[in-house]
């Protein structure tokens, strides 16, 4: 078996679908109303019930037995000629597979794209700089990468992102990062105002501004 939990319940989810979607939601309904999981997380008497409260009438014998053989999503705790009980490998990451697939894609493009601007290695640049008493020509060639390059590409997921409560999070690190990096911007204007005035009482850079 290749990947972790997550994984393999995705490839599960693609392959059988809706039904197995449904055998395994109704599998983590009765594994967290179960307080007593001393045979296991769930039962085939009791899934089989819930299931067909849902309208799913056919045996899922089949589709257990390929959860547990082919995807290694759950396992046997007890077996007996009348009872059969199964525990959930890793039950969070089977419930995060069920929501990844049933997320909005747009959700999910927003996600992909905030995870690939690394925001916060983005936001450690930013906090570095603004606590550095002194910033260095690379520190500011850094910076201008980051406002012009950089900021564009967080702004365009920063809208999508304020769009959704989902996402929300994501917009508010944006946030963040933008007053960081107007904090950075304030701070080098002031080197740049107090580097020129400098320049002005140095008597000896005065022969070289006449010259200019």
């Amino acid at each position: 078996m290749i990947g972790g939990v997550r994984d393999r319940t995705t490839e599960a989810l693609l392959r059988f679908g809706d039904r197995c979607k449904l055998i395994l939601k109704a599998a983590i309904s009765i594994a967290e109303s179960n307080d007593k999981k001393e045979l296991g997380d769930f039962d085939y008497k009791t899934l089989v019930e819930k299931l067909q409260e849902a309208g799913l009438d056919k045996d899922p014998k089949m589709m257990l037995r390929a959860l547990e053989r082919d995807y290694g999503i759950i396992e046997t705790t007890y077996k007996s000629t009348n009872q059969h009980w199964w525990r959930f490998i890793n039950i969070e990451e089977v419930k995060e597979a069920i929501g990844d697939e049933i997320e909005d894609p747009e959700i999910q493009l927003i996600k992909i794209q905030a995870n690939s601007l690394n925001l916060t290695e983005l936001e450690r640049k930013l906090r570095f700089m603004l606590n550095k008493p002194v910033l260095s020509e690379v520190d500011r060639a850094l910076f201008k990468k980051i406002a012009f390059e950089e900021l564009n590409y967080v702004m365009e997921v920063y809208r999508k992102a304020s769009m959704y409560e989902e996402t929300y999070d994501i917009a508010e690190k944006v946030k963040s990062i933008l007053t960081l990096a107007t904090r950075v911007s304030m701070k080098i204007g002031k080197n740049n105002a107090q580097n020129k005035a400098n320049d002005l009482l140095d008597p000896q850079k005065e022969p070289q501004a006449f010259l200019k």
